[in-house]
């Protein structure tokens, strides 16, 4: 079950007594849970039907969820219950532990006179193959909170502009993304400040400009396409960006030899015609970004790249060894870019 599945089900009155939520994104998992609280709770009774449980101890957790699943609701027709599972506590019970909670679950809280709804949130990735998670399959709902595409992502975005009252052209969404990530809750934060921010109705890039935190890959990719068109004083420009904002200089390092590597790839289809799905397939790169890369690779010769993978080794070299950081990527941009 995905998010729209599960918001669907909730609208239709599908309620279950036990879900566990897991998966990257974390916004939309926490706007499930604010959906069921809206849903299932009333404003006046609201704090004493909503119980929150986290523990460190993963005993604990099975005589909490049962104290707070067997207390009934107050002036309310349901009660939520929301255990905190990050760190992976409940697949770490003992057998006796797991026999207990399991117990409890199947006979009281899986009944229909039951209003009491238990959401277990989970990490990003769960081993469904485990004794508890398999429980959970039989008794209760699994929704997986996937990391948006980018189309997806723009999608969302252009929602959340427009809903706040701002007008903004499909490509201007997509460069917002394309700097940003996919990550809901980055991609909201950056809004809130556009939002703030900027007094027109309607959004151009200048104005994204102006208040974004481009994402780390953005970066790299302007500082290696900097380097490809020998514009020195722009990659001194990015590299600076970079470091400002505290990124280390072997990461920084690190993913200009990335992107290099990427480039190398892309020089397979040099002078042939190759369907996109099949490119990015082979370089191992989102669809929505095989064009950028395509005229990134068209900046660079095979020796070029090959003297720029020397380059970069002689830096690593030279970082490991001591050598003022600044100055030793400063040189190799200043040798890339010859």
């Amino acid at each position: 079950m995905n998010y729209k599945e599960l918001i669907d089900s909730l609208k239709k009155e599908e309620i279950h007594n036990v879900y566990l939520f897991y998966g990257e994104e974390r916004f939309l998992l926490s706007e499930a849970i604010k959906r069921f609280k809206e849903r299932l709770l009333k404003e006046e009774t609201y704090e004493m039907n909503y119980v929150v449980i986290e523990k460190n101890d993963p005993e604990e957790y099975v005589d909490a969820i049962i104290e707070s699943c067997e207390t009934l609701p107050f002036f309310s027709e349901y009660k939520l219950v929301v255990v905190k599972n990050e760190e992976d506590q409940l697949s770490k019970l003992t057998d006796k532990g797991l026999k207990k909670l399991t117990n409890y679950m199947e006979k009281r809280i899986n009944t229909l006179e039951n209003k009491t709804v238990l959401i277990i949130v989970d990490g990003e990735k769960i081993d469904l193959r485990k004794k508890f998670y398999k429980f959970i399959e039989k008794v209760g709902k699994i929704a997986y909170f996937q990391r948006l595409s980018f189309e997806e992502a723009v999608n969302y975005a252009g929602y959340l502009l427009k809903k706040s009252g701002k007008k903004i052209s499909k490509a201007n969404v997509e460069y917002l993304v394309k700097n940003v990530g996919t990550d809901l809750y980055a991609i909201v934060n950056e809004i809130h400040k556009i939002v703030f921010y900027c007094d027109k109705e309607e959004i151009k890039v200048e104005d994204m400009k102006e208040v974004l935190t481009t994402n780390v890959q953005q970066n790299i990719f302007d500082l290696v396409n900097a380097i490809g068109m020998k514009r020195e004083k722009e990659a001194y420009r990015v590299l600076n960006a970079l470091l400002e904002k505290g990124e280390m200089p072997l990461i920084i390092l690190t993913m200009i030899v990335r992107q290099l590597r990427l480039i190398a790839k892309a020089k397979k289809f040099d002078g042939k015609w190759v369907d996109k799905k099949t490119f990015a397939s082979y370089v191992g790169i989102p669809y929505f970004a095989v064009d950028e890369l395509m005229r990134q690779s068209s900046l660079f010769k095979k020796e070029d790249l090959k003297e720029a993978y020397r380059e970069c080794l002689k830096c690593d070299i030279a970082l490991k060894s001591g050598m003022d950081s600044d100055l030793a990527l400063e040189s190799l941009i200043k040798k890339l870019c010859k």
